[in-house]
């Protein structure tokens, strides 16, 4: 039976079972140092593990494993990746076991130093990993210390909802960009334009797209792997080509297997480079694909389950984030 006693301003549980060697651990409050008694409980109940000899198992250890084993048949995005080899790098030397809710706070305050969407990313992959070492590895680690700590971080205001953006660029800003880019041999004016017409995810989406996957009869074409939460490799999808991007790919030279060859890593450079060389204010590269968005809504054209397909959202709400209208345009 567990006992669990006020120690200063902590509190200590303490688990004692025949046949094992009594185990104790100190906890912020009470309701983490219940929850870890009967967790150790339930585990030596049902098998799964004993009380000792205690695990030595780092973090940097269970990421390891995670990307030697769970990566293989689900690979990494490139910002999970990143995500992880931050959690690896910052809170390595941990032992998981030992992890609590407020140590994973002061990673998300002091070692990382983000919050509100930046942070929330961070926790979901550290308790993807947690939960798998925990069901799959049988590693005595508590998942639901993220949980906590997001609770902590939310109380505290630092996960926050981020704020909807409803910067659109205006055609004056539109037709100085697109004339600035006739400098730029990798974001250039008909790349330019198809953002726009495409609704496409720049660079991503748009840099891949294949000469062997456009069809012409159907002025349709193949996105490979599309952007999807549950699904990071074949995710194929055909799309339309709408709104003179169809025009756009066909008057490509086809020197290359892309129809656009080009590095769209640079992009994320030269955007806000031309922004600032024209005096253009608060405009993201990603605020051309939301203009594209809200164009295709308020052209009244195609239905919500049309709409996602061209854009490639799974939720009509993903959607709706995506689209600023303007109230004036309701009186049209």
């Amino acid at each position: 039976m567990a006992s669990i006693v006020r120690v200063g301003e902590k509190w200590r549980a303490t688990v004692r079972r025949k046949g094992q060697k009594q185990t104790s651990r100190t906890f912020r409050t009470k309701v983490l140092a219940d929850r870890w008694a009967r967790d150790i409980e339930n585990a030596v109940d049902e098998g799964r593990a004993g009380i000792v000899p205690p695990s030595t198992v780092t973090i940097a250890g269970l990421v390891d494993k995670y990307i030697d084993e769970i990566s293989q048949s689900k690979p990494l995005g490139r910002n999970k990746a990143d995500v992880v080899a931050k959690i690896r790098k910052l809170l390595g030397h941990e032992i998981a076991a030992n992890l609590t809710a407020d140590r994973i706070v002061s990673y998300i305050r002091n070692d990382r130093a983000i919050k509100d969407v930046t942070a929330g990313i961070d926790l979901t992959y550290l308790k993807g990993i947690l939960k798998i070492a925990r069901a799959l590895w049988r590693e005595p680690v508590q998942p639901h210390l993220v949980d906590d700590a997001r609770e902590i971080l939310r109380y505290m205001g630092e996960m926050n909802r981020g704020d909807m953006r409803d910067r659109r660029p205006t055609p004056d800003e539109l037709a100085a960009l697109r004339e600035r880019f006739h400098r730029s041999a990798s974001l250039t004016p008909d790349i330019f334009d198809f953002i726009l017409a495409s609704c496409f995810r720049p660079p991503s989406e748009i840099v891949r797209l294949r000469w062997e996957d456009l069809n012409q009869a159907d002025r349709t074409i193949l996105i490979r792997d599309r952007k999807d939460p549950r699904r990071k490799i074949g995710n194929h999808q055909t799309v339309p080509l709408l709104h003179g991007a169809f025009d756009i790919v066909m008057r490509q030279p086809r020197t290359a297997a892309e129809i656009f060859p080009v590095c769209g890593h640079t992009w994320s450079a030269i955007f806000p480079r031309a922004c600032q060389a024209l005096g253009i204010v608060d405009l993201r590269l990603y605020d051309l694909r939301h203009e594209a968005i809200s164009r295709l809504v308020e052209r009244k054209k195609h239905s919500i389950p049309e709409m996602m397909l061209v854009t490639g959202h799974r939720d009509p709400k993903q959607l709706m984030r995506y689209t600023q209208l303007r109230a004036r345009d309701l009186h049209r």
